[in-house]
């Protein structure tokens, strides 16, 4: 969040929950830059559960996503940061004409399913 232009705000979504993780990033950013940094925040409604999990909203949408793409979605953290724009979009979150990038950031332990269609 430190190098956003103005206007720019990061958003996090973690895939655990706690409510631990702003306070640990706000450290960060401390030992970094000397205070929190950037217009950022962290969405934790969307952990499906915790660390590692899904559950069956989370694979209906997975799988609804993959049929009108045709591209496979990893479960466990990819789905979860999709589905998560998907709802903030749908609450109107963005304001219009925003530009909204997604970012994973680390590749998933786990393999990738294949779409619902090919299985």
């Amino acid at each position: 969040a430190a190098g956003l232009d103005p206007g720019q705000r990061a958003l996090g979504v973690p895939v655990v929950g706690g409510g631990f993780l702003a306070g640990e990033v706000a450290r960060l950013q401390r030992e970094a830059f000397g205070s929190p940094a950037g217009d950022w925040s962290l969405e934790e409604r969307f952990t499906f559960g915790g660390y590692a999990r899904t559950a069956p909203e989370l694979d209906a949408f997975a799988d609804g996503f993959e049929e009108r793409h045709g591209l496979p979605v990893e479960r466990v953290y990819v789905a979860k940061l999709l589905y998560a724009l998907a709802a903030l979009a749908g609450e109107r979150a963005f304001a219009r004409g925003s530009r909204v990038a997604a970012v994973i950031t680390g590749t998933p332990d786990v393999p990738l399913q294949e779409p619902s269609g090919s299985r």
